[in-house]
């Protein structure tokens, strides 16, 4: 059996009460909603984090590399815009 980890949160009572309705429209437990909106949410964000990181590398290896960079400026110029 997984281990698992109790939590309480407040919510506001619209909330609550969409939960409750969907809940027993589709005969699950409000703690699986809970669980599956959890996941959805953590894991994009957790995305949007790796994400971040892996930009501040690449651009914390541009500095690094001493490499001149082009503005958006120039390369406008460049296009004829």
């Amino acid at each position: 059996m997984p281990i698992t980890e109790s939590i309480s949160a407040n919510i506001p009572k619209e909330l609550g009460d969409m939960l409750t309705k969907v809940a027993i429209a589709e005969e699950r437990s409000k703690s699986y909603y809970i669980k599956k909106g959890l996941e959805k949410i953590l894991q994009e964000r957790l995305q949007d984090l790796e994400d971040y990181q892996d930009a501040k590398q690449a651009h914390d290896d541009f500095i690094a590399s001493g490499e001149k960079g082009v503005s958006f400026e120039d390369i406008k110029k460049e296009l004829g815009s």
